[in-house]
Order: structure tokens, then sequence, then C-alpha cells
């Protein structure tokens, strides 16, 4: 890999991770205004959780929808 094209894929990545890590910290407090429980630890884990599994959902529905119309992923298998 060239530098050309290092610098391109962090342009691209670069957003991307930025908006679902600021994501992730919005959803994961949501609903917890400070945490001084057990239930409010709770909370986090589970809002965290369901931010993973819909992030999967989107990745499965995106490589399914890339697979039926012709375009193959790309990670060597």
């Amino acid at each position: 890999m060239d530098l050309n094209h290092i610098i391109a894929v962090l342009l691209v990545a670069t957003p991307i991770l930025t908006l679902l890590l600021v994501g992730v910290f919005i959803a994961t407090r949501s609903g917890v205004e400070r945490v001084s429980s057990p239930r409010d630890l709770v909370q986090i884990a589970g809002n965290f959780s369901a931010v993973l599994l819909r992030v999967a959902g989107y990745v499965v529905g995106l490589l399914l929808v890339q697979h039926f119309i012709g375009l193959r992923s790309t990670f060597g298998w």
C-alpha cells in the first residue's frame, strides 16, 4: 500500500468511526443521569449491547444487499 491509498482510507474511515463512537457514547448514556447505582450500570450495558446489535444488523444487511446486487465481499474468503 502506498501513502496515497493509506491517506484515502483514513479520509473515509475517520469521519465514519468518529460518528459511530459519538453515537455509541450518546446512546449508552441515554436514560442515565449519573452512574450511582448498579441499575445505572445495567442500563448502560443494555444500551451498549443494543447499539452493538443494531450496528451488526446494519452490517449484515449491507453485506446481503451487496451480495444480491452482484458485489461479492472482498474479505478474502
